[in-house]
């Protein structure tokens, strides 16, 4: 079953020399997995049909990190958890990853949607869900050079995700190695 993603245009790759050179595609060579990617330049906003569509897939994992979309931090609060349990309803054993935009410095706006993000990871390791996950996507670009890992600050280039991929990399093993 593949890998889903669901997400903005770092997820679909915006800014990547070649496809293969996007976060999924480096980690989907290393587990020799198949992947669907739905990133959405600007449009991946939480939509309830986004959702609606996503919980009728058939997927190994699921993997969202729409926040840099979300139009305010309100719409974000207003989505990312209702987003959530309408896939883990449909899907209650799959693995879910939760992450934020990748950056070279957290702005007072980028902290505020990672706190959302983290408030639906910590509400449903509250409820008992042993099979979420979080990454926080100012840990992305690593401890040096940060500033060589984005085009605009927004969107990665090679090296950017490279380094993303070799974040997510160790927790999608984990989260793949549960569904075996």
């Amino acid at each position: 079953k593949p890998i889903v993603f669901y997400g903005s245009s770092i997820t679909q790759g915006g800014c990547a020399s070649r496809p293969g050179n996007s976060y999924q595609g480096f980690v989907s060579r290393r587990f020799d997995c198949d992947f669907l990617n739905l990133g959405y330049s600007g449009n991946a906003k939480g939509e309830k049909a986004a959702s609606e569509y996503i919980k009728n897939l058939d997927m190994s994992v699921f993997v969202y990190d729409y926040d840099h979309n979300a139009p305010t931090v309100e719409h974000l609060a207003n989505t990312h958890k209702p987003f959530f349990d309408r896939i883990r309803e449909a899907h209650p054993n799959i693995p879910i990853l939760m992450m934020t935009r990748p950056a070279e410095v957290y702005n007072n706006d980028m902290k505020a949607r990672r706190d959302i993000v983290k408030a639906t990871y910590n509400a449903a390791v509250a409820a008992g869900d042993k099979n979420v996950y979080f990454i926080d996507g100012e840990t992305f670009y690593g401890e040096t050079d940060r500033n060589l890992c984005s085009v605009d600050n927004c969107h990665p280039n090679d090296l950017g995700f490279f380094r993303m991929a070799n974040t997510i990399r160790p927790v999608l093993k984990e989260m793949l190695d549960s569904t075996i």
